[in-house]
């Protein structure tokens, strides 16, 4: 994607044009999400196995991405990424986005330690290229297996509870 500047001049009358040129610099984003109903927890971790994280939202897709059983297909292009996940009383772990076209692991989170009773969100910050469609996942690897609340604890109120989150930009 090239950026498109526009300089406008007072008084001016912009055309439709000029303003899908501007507005194109905006529209390369996706962002997937788990989305649970009010008062439901993120589910049972499982432990010493990279595991896939639920992804069953699209809040936005201007990539022409899909995302079906949790698995988000990308066209070609070269892409930043950012995701969040939530961790309960599982010990250390880590995420990675998996391209599970091609066997390999495109991005590393960071390493965290989610053990104890507070709970913590894990990050995965980088940039990838791919030259093809791919399909990829966002999986989790942690040391202990947590029943119901592992993958994140519900926060209540009448608010649906948002837990692993998505963002990818394409840069080219």
């Amino acid at each position: 994607m090239t950026a498109k500047w526009t300089d406008f001049v007072a008084g001016a009358v912009l055309t439709a044009a000029q303003l899908n040129d501007v507005l194109d610099n905006f529209q390369d984003i996706a962002i997937f999400n788990e989305t649970q109903a009010a008062g439901t927890n993120g589910g049972s971790s499982v432990a010493a196995t990279w595991t896939k994280r639920t992804l069953n939202t699209t809040a936005v897709n201007n990539l022409g991405a899909t995302l079906s059983s949790s698995v988000i297909t990308l066209p070609a292009g070269t892409y930043t990424i950012e995701a969040s996940a939530p961790y309960f009383n599982v010990g250390s772990g880590k995420m990675r986005w998996r391209n599970t076209s091609d066997g390999t692991t495109a991005v590393v989170g960071n390493s965290n330690n989610f053990g104890g009773t507070t709970g913590t969100a894990g990050l995965l910050v980088g940039t990838f290229t791919i030259a093809a469609s791919k399909n990829f996942e966002l999986q989790y690897y942690v040391q202990a297996a947590t029943a119901t609340n592992g993958l994140g604890v519900a926060a209540g109120g009448a608010e649906s509870e948002v837990y692993g989150i998505v963002k990818i930009v394409r840069i080219a």
